[in-house]
C-alpha cells in the first residue's frame, strides 16, 4: 500500500456558515434525538461548501455543537461543520464554532462571495500545501516500469513467484515531466518521474492518467512504496539497491491542473 511520507493532517470541515441559534436542546429531523449539545440552528449565510449545501441559506438546520463552550438562544457563531444526516431537513456537527465578532475566516472568505469556489479554493490551498513538489511542464514519455533481471538458476528450476494479483492492483505507470518551471520544491534535474495507477479500478479511477504531449501544472507527492507489496515496481527498487522506494506520486483528481490554473497557483504559493 502507498503511504504519504508527510503525514499531515487532514483538511478542514466543508461547511463553514453564520448561524443563529433557536433553541437548544432540540432538532429539526426526528431521526436525531436532542442531547446536551444539539441545537436548532438558522443558518444566516453560507460562507463555504460544497455543492450539497450551497442552498441551505435562510433555512433552519440541525446542529451537533462543538466543544464545551456556553452557546444560549440568539447567539450567533461561524460554525466549521461536517455532514451528519440528511432527510426532512439536514444535521450537521460542528468541528469548531466561534462567535462572529471573533471570526477572521467569515471576513475572509466574504472576499469572494461564492460560497461552492471558496469551498474548491481551500480545498486547493490546502493540497498545494501538502505538495512536496509542484511544477509546470510537459509529459515527454510514459512507460512501464521496468522488470527486475532475473537471476540466473538451475536448469528446471521453477520461476521465482511474481507476487499475488490484486483484484485493486494499480497498473503503475511512469510519466516523464520536462520542467519549464518549479513553483515549490526542488529538483536536481529538469526531468521529474511520477508513478501513477493506469487502472481504472475503483480505487484509482479518480486518480490523473497522463499521456505524452500533455501540458499543465503538476502537484506531486512524495509516497514510500514497497516493492513486497507492488510487485510491478520491483525493477525500480533493483536499480535502486532497495525494497523500499521514496518516489513522486500523483494519486489525486488535483494533481493535475490545466494550463489555465498556472497564474492562480503560483499566486497561491507567493
Amino acid at each position: 500500500m502507498a503511504s504519504r511520507k508527510s503525514g499531515k493532517a487532514a483538511g478542514s470541515p466543508p461547511f463553514v456558515f453564520r448561524g443563529t441559534v433557536k433553541k437548544l436542546r432540540a432538532a429539526t429531523m426526528k431521526d436525531v434525538k436532542p442531547g446536551d449539545r444539539t441545537a436548532v440552528v438558522h443558518v444566516d449565510e453560507v460562507l463555504e461548501s460544497p455543492p450539497s449545501f450551497a442552498n441551505y441559506a435562510g433555512h433552519d438546520i440541525t446542529v451537533e455543537l462543538a466543544g464545551r463552550a456556553k452557546a444560549a438562544a440568539g447567539d450567533v457563531f461561524v460554525f466549521h461543520a461536517e455532514s451528519w444526516m440528511f432527510g426532512e431537513s439536514v444535521a450537521v456537527r460542528a468541528v469548531t464554532q466561534e462567535r462572529e465578532t471573533k471570526s477572521r475566516a467569515a471576513a475572509a472568505v466574504r472576499a469572494v462571495g461564492d460560497p461552492v469556489e471558496n469551498h474548491k479554493s481551500r480545498k486547493l490551498d490546502e493540497h498545494l500545501d501538502d505538495a512536496d513538489l509542484v511544477v509546470s511542464g510537459q509529459v515527454t514519455a510514459v512507460t512501464v516500469p521496468p522488470v527486475p533481471v532475473p537471476a540466473t538458476r538451475a536448469a528446471g528450476a521453477a520461476p521465482e513467484p511474481s507476487g499475488p494479483v490484486s483484484e485493486h492492483d494499480p497498473k503503475w505507470r511512469q510519466a516523464v515531466i520536462q520542467v519549464d518551471e518549479t513553483h515549490k520544491g526542488s529538483h536536481e534535474s529538469r526531468e521529474v518521474t511520477v508513478l501513477f495507477p493506469a487502472s481504472t479500478d475503483v480505487r484509482w479511477f479518480r486518480a490523473p492518467k497522463f499521456q505524452a504531449g500533455q501540458k499543465g501544472t503538476f502537484v506531486l507527492h512524495k509516497t514510500k512504496l514497497q516493492s513486497e507489496e507492488h510487485p510491478a515496481l520491483r525493477g525500480l527498487a533493483a536499480a535502486a539497491g532497495t525494497t523500499e522506494m521514496d518516489v513522486y506520486t500523483a494519486l489525486h483528481p488535483a494533481d493535475v491542473q490545466p494550463v489555465t490554473a498556472k497564474p492562480a497557483i503560483k499566486a497561491k504559493l507567493r
